[in-house]
């Protein structure tokens, strides 16, 4: 699209702007023709040396590439989850306009439009290298990468991880930036080390005694530093734009947050942000108006010289002029509401001015109070009000505004991983774009938060009856917390008591008939009593509920395999797959369908049609040795075993298959 004689205006100002700055500095102008976007998960801005000299993290590298090119001083992420902030990085759109809101329960439409489509349809070539489930394809963030590598691995059981190192992450996408000398490429690269569990490599623990996440932190800066040196980022003549910022940083206790999701203090949403494109960003630059993540799409459309395009983004161009009326910049936490029924939260920055508005609204004056230890509401409430309601305006037209409020509700095959990584999983039915704050704060309810994931911790290292008794307690104190309800007919049910689980699980049905992951979660309790009839039944009643939805479409497949019905589990796949054809699940499932059918010829093209979306995925690929193996095509099974492990050289289960093929 063309710009109007306002937006080229607009770029000629911009343009004389970057010039001037240029020529001061002693570099011609010149638009990079790559882009480097470097997701940091969990990565707290005050870690990073080059924003706090007194960190106890020593970060040269990220330090070296802010002082090559512009940081922002004053960052926010849009929630202080992985799946919704990467949404809104890759989409310039705040989450009630793209509508990811959780980890684990939203997939971002089709018809958002991300950096990654508009780059490749001027030309680019787009990959992503991804380090953990929650920023994987079941959530929508593929759009628009010709390569988009989520093939996490297993562990020697063959469960697939839920994450996987960063040094795997970058020698991945190492090998592809390799081919990529002299052609325009988008890459994406997130790394999760800095996320809990926190499990630094022994040199760098022992730096840190007692502080494993700023030992990670610290692992992440040599990776950073590897990646910039692996396409020259930063050095003379490169026309590679780099991008560094963090999806969210971790509480470690500041507030009473030991991680991040619950409350919007600086140590969750403030995040690093740094930009490197010599001969493009003056070197040293620093940007000190408030910014978001939702800037980085229409900055780096800007330096490269494309045009927004037709679909808007909510972000602005960092590097032009900042506008002379402060925005508000706008975070939310729906998690506590979603899972917990506690509040929501909101919090909107305007310059120096901070409120958070929920069951209590606070007000911080962070120029003067950085740490968010004086709230002025109580001194000051007309002023506490007038604010809110700008804030609340504001927050009204982002929802309000052209986007794509009504993402698709993913499927809860995943939640054992969340679980694994430290979520609890998604909750009910979403929420309206802007849910009312009311009712117990998540500040309120940190140390029952905190007994709720105790009690988690003990039933993961098999101690049922005291995770139980844990369990049994809070619920008893509220009883309509639907994770607390959940997680007790975990306990009852691992605890050798299922007729209390299943009474737990029909108070589930009574009390909250749209918690999809407690129907998934009652369904595999079903399966595994010998009652798949009655979980078919269940998912035909959430499919009542919600016609068309993703999930429930996949659940009631597996239920129909369970139930001996494998015709019509096959048939559900492909209507699914035929909206949704790069789900690996769904075709490892259907490849068991068509096999149960006898059609051996259809179940190795979905098996291998899986393995082309995951090279390693064992629900595809360990049916399908197994097949071969049965039908005398040994020579086969052992190519295919062959072709996994050069693939995925250390993947323990891939050694227990390899010897099953000798």
């Amino acid at each position: 699209m063309r710009a109007g004689p306002s937006g080229r205006a607009s770029r000629r100002r911009r343009l004389l702007l970057v010039g001037l700055a240029l020529a001061l500095s002693g570099c011609s102008a010149r638009a990079p023709d790559a882009v480097l976007l470097v997701t940091l998960d969990t990565v707290r801005a005050d870690h990073l040396s080059c924003y706090d000299p007194a960190s106890p993290s020593r970060t040269p590298e990220i330090d070296r590439l802010a002082g090559l090119g512009a940081l922002a001083e004053r960052a926010w992420t849009t929630v202080p989850l992985t799946t919704p902030a990467h949404a809104s990085i890759l989409t310039g759109l705040f989450p009630p306009a793209h509508g990811v809101r959780n980890n684990g329960v939203y997939r971002l439409p089709d018809s958002a439009v991300t950096l990654a489509e508009r780059l490749r349809a001027a030309g680019f070539r787009t990959a992503a290298f991804v380090a953990s489930y929650t920023t994987s394809r079941e959530f929508g963030l593929a759009q628009g990468f010709d390569l988009f590598d989520d093939d996490l691995g297993h562990d020697a059981a063959g469960r697939p991880r839920p994450q996987r190192p960063g040094t795997e992450v970058v020698a991945r996408a190492e090998a592809w930036l390799r081919e990529q000398r002299g052609r325009r490429f988008f890459a994406w690269i997130h790394l999760f080390d800095a996320h809990s569990p926190y499990a630094p490599p022994p040199e760098l623990a022992s730096r840190h005694p007692g502080d494993p996440y700023s030992a990670e932190v610290e692992l992440v800066d040599r990776l950073v530093g590897r990646l910039a040196r692996s396409v020259g980022a930063g050095g003379r003549g490169s026309r590679t734009l780099l991008v560094v910022v963090a999806d969210h940083g971790e509480g470690l206790g500041t507030h009473g947050e030991k991680e991040h999701g619950f409350l919007l203090y600086e140590e969750t949403v403030r995040v690093p942000l740094i930009l490197v494109a010599p001969g493009t960003i003056a070197a040293g630059t620093r940007l000190r108006a408030p910014a978001s993540v939702v800037d980085i799409v229409p900055t780096v459309l800007a330096l490269l010289g494309l045009p927004p395009g037709e679909t808007p983004v909510q972000g602005r161009d960092l590097l032009a002029p900042a506008p002379s009326r402060p925005r508000w910049i706008y975070a939310e936490a729906l998690q506590p509401f979603e899972e917990f029924g506690w509040s929501p939260l909101y919090a909107g920055r305007q310059g120096d001015v901070k409120i958070v508005d929920g069951p209590r609204p606070e007000l911080y004056d962070l120029s003067r109070d950085p740490g968010e230890r004086h709230d002025l509401a109580p001194e000051a409430p007309e002023r506490t009000a007038r604010l809110l309601a700008s804030f609340r305006a504001a927050a009204a037209r982002l929802a309000g505004s052209e986007g794509t409020p009504n993402a698709a509700r993913a499927g809860s095959a995943g939640s054992p991983l969340l679980e694994s990584l430290g979520y609890a999983g998604g909750g009910p039915a979403g929420p309206s774009p802007l849910p009312e704050p009311g009712g117990r704060s998540p500040r309120d309810a940190l140390l029952d938060h905190e007994r709720f994931l105790r009690a988690q911790e003990l039933l993961k290292a098999g101690q049922f009856a005291a995770g139980r008794a844990l369990l049994e307690r809070l619920h008893q104190e509220e009883p309509d917390n639907p994770q607390f309800l959940l997680k007790l007919a975990v306990a009852r049910d691992r605890a050798g008591d299922p007729a209390a689980a299943e009474a737990a699980y029909a108070e589930l049905r009574r009390r909250h008939p749209d918690f999809l992951l407690a129907c998934s979660f009652e369904a595999d309790f079903l399966v595994r009593r010998g009652r798949a009839a009655e979980a078919v039944a269940l998912w035909e009643r959430v499919r009542r509920r919600h016609p068309g939805l993703a999930g429930a479409e996949v659940e009631m497949a597996k239920a129909l395999l369970a139930a001996d019905r494998p015709a019509e589990a096959a048939a559900i796949l492909e209507r699914y797959l035929a909206s949704a054809p790069d789900d690996a699940a769904a075709l490892a499932l259907l490849g068991r369908a068509r096999s149960a059918l006898g059609d051996t010829q259809a179940a190795v093209a979905a098996w291998e049609r899986a393995l082309s979306i995951r090279p390693t995925y064992a629900p595809a690929a360990e049916p399908l040795f197994e097949l071969l193996r049965r039908s005398g095509r040994a020579d086969e099974a052992r190519r295919l075993v062959e072709r996994l492990a050069e693939r995925a050289p250390d993947d323990p289960w891939l050694e227990s298959l390899a010897r099953r093929a000798r």
